[in-house]
């Protein structure tokens, strides 16, 4: 059990839960044995909506679909990841955060310094994020020279240094 898993509902289809509408749903069980509903999904609403149409949870390795549990539901392929928690990627597939993610980790306590209701559509692949901080690495002949350079003035520096004598009266 994690912190996300505080925002993970179903509908309660089987009268499980007191009352009526969606419950916070913790079990890990496919839809096929007794559970709420068998189909998380995530939602800050109290369970009412799914926040952005589709954040469905996965229901975990073990009694589930097969996939790791508070992560997003997986789609299967190696196309339409609902965010950066999809539960397996494929080789060279750029992995995606989504507003999804990013709404996931405010409802946990994350400071994301991002409003994510009004940007519903957002989107960074990991190559993105790759180009924004990768710094460009200098060469041999570059790291070189700035030696050199350093050794030239520290040379220069020190010759113009100039000696003071102490005379005693």
């Amino acid at each position: 059990m994690s912190v996300l898993d505080l925002f993970r509902y179903s509908a309660d289809v089987r009268g499980v839960a007191p009352g009526s509408g969606p419950a916070l749903d913790w079990s890990v069980t496919n839809a096929n044995t007794i559970a709420l509903g068998g189909n998380p999904y995530f939602s800050i609403d109290g369970g009412a909506t799914q926040l952005f149409g589709d954040s469905r949870y996965s229901t975990g390795r073990y009694n589930g679909d097969g996939q790791q549990a508070s992560h997003w539901k997986d789609k299967g392929g190696c196309t339409g990841q609902i965010g950066i928690m999809d539960p397996n990627f494929c080789r060279q597939q750029d992995g995606e955060v989504t507003a999804s993610d990013l709404a996931a980790f405010d409802a946990m306590g994350w400071n994301i310094n991002f409003d994510v209701l009004r940007n519903p559509g957002y989107l960074a692949t990991t190559a993105d994020m790759y180009r924004a901080f990768n710094s460009a690495v200098p060469e041999p002949s570059t790291w070189a020279m700035m030696i050199g350079g350093f050794g030239i003035v520290g040379g220069a520096m020190r010759r113009r240094r100039s000696t003071t004598t102490v005379t005693y009266a």
